[in-house]
């Protein structure tokens, strides 16, 4: 990131006003705020606390330098509130502007219902959605061809029909260890889901395990069976990406009806070449998102 895009995004929020909670998740310590600006423009903050490091000198720091205030006491039990030096407590955010409605509805939290979507649904009421509906992947390109976040590349295989790129994703400040988050993201254009995945793709699945396992011990030291390796459905957006992740965090959309182990895609393919093909997969929409609407009006909710 230059200091001009970094300019012009701290002149944005300095001018920005608050306008609305979209949401918040205290488990996961985020918060999602609506912005608008004077200019017209909407923008969405999302400010997460970062996990605590469990480096022994960071630790160290945090005890020096922690202020104590009593909250209660009680024999050897003490309540505390604790002000640590604001380095050590820096919030990870995005900045999102200008944003458009369907951006906004993404952020907006709301209750949400279980979809079981059949292949004859896929094909008739995902698969229209995702070919009229997906949002611009434009930033995907710039990250493939390296126009942007080159700096955040941890491996590539340049394959073009087998390759991927690894690399950190955004949410992740690429220094805590306890909450590393990459996305793989295949070069080969074309594949959206695992819906598109079949027995042929088992080649591009095994080296984006592999190799990916491999350079996330090679440069953060963790051990295979330490990362957890998983795609989404529905995923956030429809060119396909695998998620990696430390085994200790617990990322948002990383359980049951939200995430694929790419272990178990891995094996369904090997046992059924067209088993995404010919399985209902069943996933969790938001009552006002579009896709629900759409299995809504199918008469399938």
């Amino acid at each position: 990131m230059t200091s001009t895009t970094e300019e012009t995004a701290q002149n944005w929020l300095a001018k920005a006003k608050y306008e609305e909670v979209l949401g918040a998740d205290s488990s996961h310590k985020t918060l999602f705020l609506l912005l608008s600006h004077p200019n017209g423009e909407q923008g969405i903050l999302l400010a997460n606390k970062t996990p605590f490091s469990e480096q022994q000198s960071v630790i160290e720091e945090l005890l020096k330098s922690a202020k104590l205030k009593e909250l209660s006491k009680n024999d050897i039990f003490g309540s505390y509130e604790i002000e640590i030096d604001k380095h050590l407590n820096v919030l990870k955010s995005q900045l999102i502007f200008p944003v458009n409605d369907r951006l906004i509805a993404k952020y907006r939290q709301e209750d949400k219902l279980v979809i079981r979507e059949t292949p004859k649904l896929y094909q008739t009421v995902t698969k229209p959605y995702i070919e009229k509906f997906q949002l611009n992947l434009k930033w995907v390109y710039n990250c493939l061809e390296k126009v942007s976040e080159a700096d955040k590349i941890v491996f590539e295989d340049d394959d073009k029909k087998d390759g991927f790129v690894l690399m950190q994703d955004i949410k992740w400040d690429g220094k805590t260890l306890e909450n590393l988050y990459l996305l793989a993201i295949v070069h080969r254009h074309g594949l959206k889901s695992v819906r598109d995945l079949t027995g042929d793709d088992l080649p591009m699945l095994y080296s984006i395990r592999d190799k990916s396992l491999d350079a996330i011990h090679d440069k953060y030291g963790l051990a295979k069976d330490q990362v957890k390796c998983y795609f989404h459905y529905q995923p956030s957006f429809y060119h396909l990406h695998v998620h990696f992740i430390n085994l200790k965090y617990d990322a948002p959309a990383s359980t049951t009806m939200s995430a694929i182990l790419l272990d178990d895609v891995i094996n369904n393919l090997e046992l059924n070449s067209q088993h995404y093909e010919l399985s209902t997969l069943t996933f969790t929409r938001k009552k006002s998102d579009m896709l629900t609407e759409l299995f809504q009006a199918a008469n399938e909710l």
